[in-house]
């Protein structure tokens, strides 16, 4: 079944030139409509799309007018998403969006309960839940070889704000980006801290300051104290500290978790080099308590996330076509959201924050 997508943008739209890349190779994706009122995404698409750009807009509602879309894939700054998204529901199709897509879960939840009305799915672009040693972690706790959750450790740190131009950047400007590293960056992994323990966040205090001796109004860097729901207590902490030096990489990553029959660790982010270690008691691997799981990524170049970028996306689409359950629901993304309200509430007023639910 061959379907039409929207793609809604703008001038430096987030990830947008690897979206474009992914719909490029998903086969059931005949033709695509771009709406930039900028244009300066046309050139990229036409060259990456060919025949499958049948159509460019300066304008949301005009692009929407060209439709039927099997879904809209929305890429803008968290302050213009929320708006655009509404026009997509209200114009009867399913929604991919880049995350937060909103600045606050107040901004994001109107939005949550019109896609429940209308029986319309939000994807939010959280690609990382089919790493596949994130696949793995979360199978293993779903089969219980932890037993009860006791604490946890994560990180996920990038580049210094040096290196990524904060006063042209819309992620180092908090009325656009509604804040810093823990909003456009940490939220991935307090999506995995979800996604791979199936536990919602109860508590969060936090930490967060400006390290970068470059002036801008949101942090880069933070740290945060949590409690889930089962009672496991845990750390996280984000922060762009990294030099780039060649040899070392741009990012890195880590989640550990610890529980009563033993202990897993994993790095998302290099799950292609390092291995996932895991150490049970439990009854069914007491023969081999302790395993190092390796993986070889698919290496998808033009797709955003490669191959497990891609397969997110296509089980999206298999979804809003009605074939499959969708990878991540409207619920996670605002889940997402108010973990991330309640961490900059606990910052801002040095005190625990019951996690809005």
């Amino acid at each position: 079944m061959s379907v039409s997508v929207a793609v809604i943008t703008m001038k430096d739209g987030p990830h947008v030139q690897q979206y474009v890349g992914t719909l490029s190779l998903m086969k059931r994706v005949e033709k695509v409509h771009v709406c930039d009122p900028s244009s300066s995404i046309f050139p990229v698409a036409k060259e990456t799309l060919g025949e499958r750009l049948v159509g460019t807009h300066a304008d949301v509602a005009a692009c929407l007018r060209s439709g039927p879309f099997a879904f809209a894939l929305v890429a803008l700054d968290n302050r213009s998403a929320p708006a655009a998204i509404r026009q997509v529901l209200d114009a009867g199709y399913h929604v991919f969006t880049e995350k937060t897509a909103a600045r606050t879960a107040a901004e994001f939840r109107p939005l949550v309960d019109l896609a429940a009305r209308k029986n319309l799915l939000i994807g939010m672009s959280y690609p990382n839940r089919y790493r596949p040693s994130v696949q793995e972690a979360r199978r293993l706790m779903k089969a219980g070889v932890l037993g009860k959750l006791y604490g946890f450790y994560i990180h996920s740190i990038a580049t210094q704000a040096r290196l990524r131009n904060p006063p042209g950047n819309w992620t180092f400007h908090r009325e656009i980006a509604g804040g810093g590293y823990l909003i456009w960056l940490g939220c991935h992994y307090l999506d995995l801290l979800r996604f791979i323990t199936g536990e919602d966040v109860a508590e969060v205090g936090a930490l967060s300051g400006r390290v970068s001796e470059i002036e801008f109004d949101v942090e880069d860097g933070i740290s945060l104290a949590i409690r889930l729901e089962g009672g496991a207590v845990g750390a996280a902490n984000f922060g762009y500290y990294l030099d780039n030096h060649p040899q070392f990489g741009s990012k890195q990553s880590q989640i550990t978790l610890w529980g009563e029959l033993g202990w897993m660790r994993l790095q998302p982010g290099e799950d292609g080099e390092v291995p996932l270690e895991v150490y049970s008691a439990h009854p069914h691997v007491r023969g081999t308590p302790y395993h190092r799981t390796s993986f070889t990524l698919a290496s998808v170049p033009k797709a955003y996330g490669n191959g497990w970028g891609l397969a997110f996306l296509e089980d999206f689409l298999s979804a809003a076509l009605g074939k499959a359950d969708p990878p991540i629901v409207a619920r996670d993304a605002e889940a997402v959201l108010q973990i991330i309200d309640a961490a900059y509430a606990a910052a801002r007023d040095r005190r625990i924050v019951t996690v809005a639910t």
